[in-house]
């Protein structure tokens, strides 16, 4: 194959010498000499003008240096320096400019007039105040008298004016300077002729914080939390810097310590936030299995994308669409249907944060986003008002907050909540409207009010939008009211003065680096570096090779070797442990407290199937069987880095005093735990291994038992088993156990059923744990009425308390 390329292009060569040589020799040819022979003397007479010409030109310029073959043609056409060619010296005079054309648009398009090509154009970065801190104000927290007397006022719906809907934002002016507000219309426009991928281009080369992207999570989404998060100084996760630079060392080689085990389950809500970069980083900073999230947006191409979560387990988060099926969060019975979803999922307790992100495309409708997009201000607002707990937090995602229905909106969360402020990050394009409020504090003897007040409006709106009539809800709290309120007027109008001022500028810069395509802002990889530092935030990008590396199957028993002191064999696995008899209990020494050196749990099956060794890998689920039996991981639902003592039980339902099987194998039940989610637990007391894993079992646990695999013709729902712990007993509980139990006949022999985490199961038998080793004794101290343990043959260690023995 070398050597026919090589042929081809040595042919090719040889073709083009030959034409270039008939070229050249037709060049020469005149008609003095057929032949094609030209002399020396033949030759200059060729290259010099006529001699009339020569006494012309020669008379007004300067012979001291000869001309040039171009000043001969020119001379020919009669030209004189300084003035146009043509019989009237009409002709140009100036030279012909570089050509502004962009790209492959026609000649004569918008784009062409407004942005032209201009390599000479600069910009002035004294214009800009970039910065790595960021710093939050505050809007003065709201009297308790006036938020009495807004709540009285919303008891009715006289605050609720109804006019002809907007089409422009230009007069405005009552939270901005009309100037201000004029000018940043009018930087707008300008981009409205300008192409997506020009401006995206332009956009990429000159916002400072662009090369941030989204960092090592799915999206740039991701990485606006983490900024707010800072500069609220953790609000939003509610963590210190010791506890999550514990979680996630900035430096990957450092070891990770969950020292949030023993916490409450964090909740939060991520509404239409689709694909989930906001989860992501919640799931990521919140480590381990210490949150867990609910999700809602819209179904389809907006959906929440799962299995591009790389930061952290997918696993910790539950969507929900609504009644409707649809996550439209402007529909009233799916915002029911979703309080009513948060409710069952958080003990009626209502998510400690919530998020939203809501927005749509306005593609040649940017001046009036905000119009647009008021019905989904308020809709999100709503929500956080119908799932946010007492004393909880919410921010979410707002554009232009110019007109009196958006201002009343803001208004009346400065009522609900503690106190509100409005935020644009870095991380937020500057050139775009984009700002975020984030509220602190949910105040429910306020909040419920205006909960049901809004949603009287939001059924307004609706009816509005179903006749597709041209009336619209104008304002939510009368502009009176809120003129009177100075320290919210000021505020507000501060805050939309500063935004305008610095989206005009940026828009500018935007469109500078669009006409000059060789300009590009210098700051942005230091800029990059210095604000994920100060963000705690590890300074790597996401390899989709690594990735998919990471989740290729691995060997179970090498990943099971990862997380054990020492060398296990399949031998070990195998091993029977030794019997458990009533002579344990019995056979004791003097000070000995036998029976709290076990432990107790009931069991489902028959003592001769033994409980199951369980690792989950990431990429599937592991069970030892006397050999590796794969599971599949979308089923069982467990993340990676766990290592779990099992047992899998079938749930059955009582009918009539007889026992009908509800599902086969449809509950996992833990027994013991060694690692879980990456927190090695092994080294923990047995009951604490226990709260750690039903702490876990809780973040895993569905509100809908059901999960959707597949989209659209191959969309598919199953119901996974459900995680859960065994319950523990001590010796001294045997009495209570006892109780526990009801005696049935079920296929002809009488069985003992038992009630445990809302699942009907039978017992077919007991497993006993000895707590310590079997060197160590267990007694009861009546000075300090506490358990400790002591080793007899050892009686120089002495004695050591509860508290004491993880140490």
């Amino acid at each position: 194959m070398s050597v026919l390329t090589k042929a081809k292009h040595e042919d090719l060569k040889e073709t083009f010498e030959e034409e270039y040589d008939h070229y050249k020799g037709k060049r020469r040819c005149t008609d003095d000499s057929a032949d094609g022979d030209l002399s020396d003397s033949s030759t200059d007479d060729l290259d010099s003008p006529p001699p009339a010409k020569i006494v012309a030109v020669s008379e007004e310029v300067d012979r001291t240096k000869p001309m040039t073959n171009a000043e001969k043609m020119m001379a020919k056409m009669g030209y004189k320096e300084g003035k146009g060619l043509g019989k009237q010296k009409q002709g140009m005079v100036e030279p012909v400019a570089l050509s502004t054309q962009r790209g492959r648009v026609g000649l004569g398009h918008e784009i062409s007039k407004a942005v032209g090509r201009d390599f000479t154009e600069t910009w002035d970065e004294t214009k800009e105040d970039k910065s790595i801190e960021e710093y939050v104000v505050w809007l003065t927290a709201c009297p308790e008298s006036t938020r009495d007397w807004v709540v009285d006022n919303l008891e009715g719906s006289e605050w609720i004016q109804i006019g002809e809907k907007k089409t422009t934002l230009d007069d405005e002016t009552e939270f901005c300077d009309g100037e201000i507000l004029r000018t940043m219309i009018k930087s707008k426009e300008v981009f409205n002729v300008i192409p997506d991928r020009d401006l995206r281009e332009a956009r990429a080369r000159a916002n400072p914080y662009e090369t941030i992207g989204g960092a090592f999570f799915q999206n740039r989404a991701a990485m606006k939390v983490a900024n707010m998060d800072k500069v609220f100084d953790w609000l939003l996760s509610m963590e210190t810097e010791d506890k999550l630079l514990n979680k996630n060392p900035l430096k990957s080689d450092r070891p990770t310590n969950n020292c949030d085990r023993e916490t409450p389950l964090f909740y939060f809500a991520d509404v239409c936030a689709g694909p989930g970069g906001f989860s992501e980083y919640m799931l990521w900073r919140k480590a381990f299995y210490n949150a867990k999230g609910f999700g809602f947006t819209l179904k389809g191409k907006d959906d929440f994308k799962l299995g591009k979560f790389t930061a952290s387990s997918a696993y910790y988060f539950e969507p929900y669409y609504g009644k409707h099926g649809d996550g439209d969060v402007m529909n009233p019975e799916n915002i029911d249907s979703l309080e009513d979803f948060i409710m069952k999922g958080t003990n009626d307790m209502g998510v400690d944060l919530m998020m939203a992100d809501g927005g749509f495309s306005v593609e040649g409708q940017e001046t009036i986003q905000e119009i647009l997009s008021k019905r989904l201000y308020l809709c999100q607002l709503l929500v956080s008002l119908c799932i946010v707990k007492e004393g909880g937090v919410f921010f979410c995602k707002l554009f232009d907050i110019f007109t009196p229905f958006s201002a009343g909106l803001i208004y009346l969360m400065y009522i609900a909540y503690d106190q509100v402020t409005l935020h644009k990050p870095h991380t937020s394009r500057p050139a775009n409207s984009e700002r975020y409020i984030v509220c602190k504090g949910l105040r429910k003897n306020y909040s419920d009010a205006i909960r049901d007040y809004l949603k009287r409006v939001n059924i307004q709106l609706d009816e509005f939008a179903k006749s597709k009539s041209s009336r619209d809800v104008i304002s939510v709290v009368p502009v009176e009211t809120m003129r009177n309120d100075e320290t919210f007027t000021t505020y507000l109008t501060e805050h939309n003065e500063r935004l305008a001022i610095r989206q005009s500028t940026y828009l500018q810069k935007y469109l500078s680096y669009a006409r000059n395509s060789s300009l590009i802002d210098k700051d942005q990889a230091t800029l990059r570096d210095d604000c994920l530092k100060y963000w705690l935030v590890p300074n790597k990008t996401l390899d989709r090779r690594e990735r998919g590396a990471e989740r290729q199957q691995i060997d179970p028993d090498q990943y099971f070797g990862r997380f054990t002191r020492k060398f296990y064999g399949r031998e070990d696995f195998n091993a029977r442990l030794p019997p458990f008899t009533a002579n344990l209990l019995t056979e004791r020494m003097i000070k000995e407290l036998k029976y709290a050196e076990y432990s107790l749990n009931i069991l489902s099956n028959r003592a001769s199937t033994q409980p199951e060794l369980l690792i989950s890998t990431g990429d599937a689920v592991f069970v030892w069987k006397k050999h590796w039996e794969r599971l599949e991981n979308n089923l069982m639902r467990i993340p990676d880095r766990t290592v779990l003592l099992v047992e899998r039980a079938t749930t059955y339902k009582l009918v009539d005093k007889h026992l009908d099987t509800v599902a086969a194998n449809g509950l996992v039940r833990i027994l013991d735990a060694a690692v879980i989610n990456g927190d090695d637990v092994s080294g923990l007391l047995y009951s604490k291994r226990m709260e750690a894993a039903k702490k876990f079992c809780q973040a895993l646990k569905l509100v809908v038992p059901q999960v959707r695999l597949g989209w659209g013709q191959h969309e598919r729902y199953i119901v996974p088993p459900q995680l859960v712990t065994a319950e523990l007993f001590q010796f001294d509980q045997l009495a209570e156990v006892r109780r526990r139990f009801s005696r049935l006949r079920h296929s002809g022999e009488e069985i003992l059923v038992f009630e445990e985490n809302g699942h009907l199961l039978m017992c077919k038998a007991f497993r006993v744990a000895r707590l310590l080793k079997e060197s160590w004794k267990m007694g009861w101290s009546c000075s300090r009425h506490m358990t400790y343990a002591f080793c007899p043959q050892r009686a120089d260690l002495g004695s050591f308390f509860e508290p004491q023995w993880e140490e």
